[in-house]
């Protein structure tokens, strides 16, 4: 073919296909213009010239394979990169076809080029992006043969690619793995309607012989050579080393709390034991004839340490929260005596700063509901206490209306507000944070530690509500919560306000306690608590004494200190439950009495077999309930009195006539609390003292100073005061 244009060359010139004629030694006879265009020649430079002068030297081998192909098998095909004159590289492809003459014998080539560089252009980019991927790419037959590695892969494994190709991918596994991993392999391959497997992390095994975590991800791709298997290896010992970084951290911070619990445990029970003293010995003091001087120290002192117990009993509260253990009682209660029960006892706090409190409720806001009042009692106090504190002059007041949850639930809305100093808009969401105040340096005008709105955050929560601080024009702070109750009804609060009164009986006379105490002052003060009732003590110091007791003595009730040398109160009581159950001998109620007051210390009381378990500082009511509670023992109303406790009942009386002259002052100021304390301590009395009618008087006195019933309270008064001047008879169970 010359140079010249032909007809055929005429006709593939649009496709820019390059046509060339070869003899049978591979020289170039003819060539069209397309062809010596992408060749950048003209036909005086390229006829005569031998085709291996126009391809790379590195391709040569192949295209030789090709010339090769078309001389025995009439054509060959073939990828390569072709050398212009200005010695650029272009990619073409090219097609060789042998000639034969009019005999059948070879007489040269036909030679057909076109360029295909943006093509190489793309999978070089393409090979480029697959050659930078991060994550090693591993191309599989479907027999799990390795076709193809990228440089990750190396960079993983450290084989090279060309050590990998033509092995199948088990080489990259630990021998353990190896033939799991070729059973799940192959159900791949032969299930074709799954079309990839999520990424699974697996051990790899470096050629080296360490192994190196991955995680690994297959694609199926269908060509028509067959399907082939994309698998996807990312190192994940970085993310491997950080989550082993984050156990560990996480390890740290599981045994940093518990450390943090153990410490509190230790310091509660370290500071409620001398604290249990100093309150029992107050209360005791208060109970005994004392000047006015004397009585208003002893007073301040035992107000104090109610105070620090407060604040021991908030971050207690706290621990509880973290552990997710605060929890609420359900019980029927009248909404209008929980708020009256709250004025009362801040009473004293709002009239000292000369501020006013007002309660406002709504006429739809239900009365009777069934939840915990002491805890919502508790959220109530706490915003007012608040308020109080922060409050130089004006008022607080609290409103109260029927709320309506998302579903329909029917509830309560709170809101308390104060014209006090107010809070800024960036610390509204702060103040619910643990230990967090507006105001925290060390000269603030204003104590406390900042868990009071934690704690009611919680307690708010658990009643299906929410907490918030609410926006106010002008000074001060309005805070609102939403609290969920099922409703009650008066019945239901009545019914238990009647077993509440039911369940204050006395002790009777020849109640036998033991007292399992270590602590001798701890001894002296529960012998100061319970000298005035008609019971029985007998002691012990240690577990192992409690045993001993227990199987050679006769009583109707253990109270058992649980720190105890020797052995512990849990122990003692496991071990004395044992002995009830093998001998089959009555089960003598046992009492916990302990300062051990976090999370889970009832619990562990109970499982260890206890019937109840009392905090120290125990008040001395409390406890003489859970003796009137726990030992049940039968009624013995004739029952003698002991000696020592005739022959204080002068004095006993004495006391009771200065409390007289309170409650009248209590009952004209409108002083629901103190006569509510007054008259609790005569309930818990009377009767040890031999006065029944004391004790009924105080039950009386106390139910409708609970419920701010002004007009019972004057006849209750005097039949007291009649009580004591010997008008009426006063029963005497000699």
């Amino acid at each position: 073919m010359a140079s010249e244009s032909g007809p055929l060359e005429t006709a593939v010139e649009p496709a820019h296909i390059g046509l060339a004629e070869l003899d049978a030694e591979g020289c170039f006879i003819s060539a069209n213009s397309t062809y010596l265009s992408m060749l950048g020649l003209q036909s005086t430079d390229l006829l005569g010239r031998h085709w291996r002068s126009t391809v790379h030297l590195d391709d040569r081998a192949r295209v030789e394979e090709a010339y090769r192909a078309a001389r025995s098998e009439g054509r060959g095909c073939v990828e390569i990169r072709a050398v212009r004159n200005n010695a650029r590289i272009v990619y073409q492809a090219l097609t060789v076809t042998g000639n034969l003459d009019a005999q059948g014998a070879f007489v040269g080539y036909s030679c057909r080029r076109h360029a295909i560089s943006d093509y190489m252009g793309n999978q070089e980019a393409l090979m480029l992006a697959v050659e930078s991927a991060p994550n090693g790419l591993l191309m599989l037959n479907s027999s799990g043969v390795i076709q193809f590695a990228n440089r990750a892969v190396e960079n993983i494994f450290g084989y090279t690619r060309q050590e990998l190709i033509g092995r199948t991918v088990e080489t990259l596994l630990p021998d353990r793995f190896r033939a799991r991993h070729q059973h799940q392999r192959k159900a791949f391959s032969s299930d074709e309607s799954r079309k990839a497997i999520a990424g699974r992390d697996l051990s790899g095994l470096r050629k080296d012989g360490a192994e190196v975590p991955v995680q690994v991800q297959l694609n199926r791709i269908e060509t028509d050579m067959g399907d082939l298997i994309l698998c996807t290896v990312i190192d994940i010992a970085e993310r491997i080393k950080h989550q082993k970084q984050l156990e560990l951290a996480k390890q740290a911070a599981e045994a940093a709390n518990r450390a943090k619990s153990d410490f509190l445990a230790r310091m509660s029970h370290e500071i409620r034991t001398p604290m249990n003293l100093i309150m029992g010995m107050n209360a005791l003091l208060l109970e005994s004839p004392l000047n006015g001087r004397q009585r208003q120290h002893v007073e301040i002192s035992y107000r104090n340490v109610r105070r620090l117990l407060r604040l021991i009993n908030g971050i207690l509260d706290l621990s509880k929260v973290e552990a997710g253990m605060l929890t609420l009682s359900s019980v029927a209660f009248d909404l209008h005596h929980v708020l009256e029960d709250c004025a009362a006892t801040i009473s004293t706090a709002v009239e000292k700063k000369g501020l006013q409190l007002e309660v406002s409720i709504h006429p739809e806001a239900g009365r009777f509901w069934i939840g915990d009042s002491e805890r919502l009692q508790q959220v109530l106090l706490n915003l007012i206490g608040n308020s109080v504190k922060f409050t130089e002059k004006g008022k607080i007041t609290v409103e109260v209306e029927q709320e309506t949850g998302e579903h329909g639930e029917k509830g309560l809305r709170f809101a308390v507000t104060d014209t006090g100093c107010g809070i800024p808009a960036d610390s509204a969401t702060m103040i619910f944070d643990a230990f967090q105040q507006v105001d925290g340096a060390m000269n603030r005008p204003y104590e406390g530690t900042g868990l009071g709105l934690t704690i009611a955050r919680t307690i708010v929560g658990l009643m299906g509500g929410k907490i918030w601080v609410d926006a106010k024009a002008g000074p001060g702070t309005r805070l609102v919560f939403t609290a969920f109750f099922p409703e009650g009804t008066e019945n239901a609060v009545a019914a238990t306000k009647l077993a509440t009164a039911e369940a204050m009986v006395s002790v009777e006379a020849g109640t036998r306690v033991l007292v399992v105490e270590d602590n001798p002052e701890n001894v002296i003060l529960l012998q100061a608590y319970l000298e005035n009732l008609p019971v029985v003590l007998d002691f012990a110091s240690n577990g192992v004494q409690a045993i001993d007791r227990r199987r050679f003595g006769s009583h109707d009730l253990i109270l058992m200190d649980i720190q105890m040398p020797v052995m512990d109160g849990y122990a003692a009581t496991r071990e004395i439950r044992a002995w009830e159950k093998e001998q089959c001998a009555p089960r003598v109620p046992i009492v916990a009495l302990t300062a051990h007051a976090l999370t889970g210390a009832s619990v562990e009381s109970l499982e260890a077999g206890c019937d109840g378990h009392l905090t120290k500082p125990v008040d001395q009511r409390v406890l003489i309930e859970a003796i009137a509670k726990f030992a049940k023992r039968p009624a013995q109303p004739n029952a003698a009195i002991p000696n020592s406790i005739v022959a204080r009942r002068p004095a006993f009386l004495a006391n009771r006539r200065v409390d007289l002259a309170k409650m009248r002052n209590a009952a004209a100021a409108g002083d629901f609390s103190v006569l509510q304390t007054i008259a609790h301590n005569w309930k818990g009395t009377g009767v040890g003292y031999g006065f029944p009618e004391i004790t009924r008087l105080g039950t009386e006195i106390e139910l409708a100073a609970k419920a701010a019933d002004g007009d019972s309270l004057p006849a209750l008064i005097e039949q007291v005061a009649l009580c004591l001047a010997g008008t009426a008879p006063i029963t005497i169970a000699d």
